[in-house]
């Protein structure tokens, strides 16, 4: 049976899957190889990419394979365009001059705040499966020992 609006879950999910990166800005003007980054793409640099990653870009994620003045190669992670829509990829490799980023910042994993939302996830299912019984703990309805065998 699948539920009638999903939207309330997704969004929950986002947000529980979220609170365990963090962003801050780049601290240098060129970010060094291997990092997460979420950019903006100006409006040049979404027509000048418009066959590469599709027209009317807003903004990528992705891994830094490579960075220089001129250019950043990366990994795309994801593409959000304008209209409200995003597209996940496979970390195709794609190179951005650097004209068409900006108000780049650096996403990373925030293992505080994973142990967290792991600790309430588990807290809350644990409760949820003690709540409606699937946890029985060996007692019997009343709380009295199950009869032996």
């Amino acid at each position: 049976m699948r539920p009638k609006n999903i939207l309330p879950f997704t969004t929950g999910l986002t947000l529980v899957l979220g609170a365990c990166y963090v962003e801050r800005p780049l601290t240098t003007p060129v970010p060094e190889t291997a990092t997460r980054i979420v950019a903006q793409i100006t409006d040049t640099g979404s027509v000048a990419l418009a066959n590469t990653i599709g027209p009317g870009a807003r903004e990528v994620e992705g891994v830094v394979v490579s960075a220089d003045a001129s250019a950043w190669d990366v990994q795309v992670i994801r593409v959000d365009y304008r209209g409200g829509t995003s597209q996940l990829w496979n970390r195709e490799r794609v190179t951005f001059p650097r004209y068409a980023l900006t108000n780049a910042s650096q996403r990373a994993f925030n293992t505080k705040k994973s142990w967290l939302v792991a600790l309430g996830i588990t807290g809350t299912a644990l409760l949820a499966a003690r709540l409606f019984g699937v946890l029985g703990f060996g007692g019997g309805p009343n709380g009295e020992p199950p009869p032996p065998n």
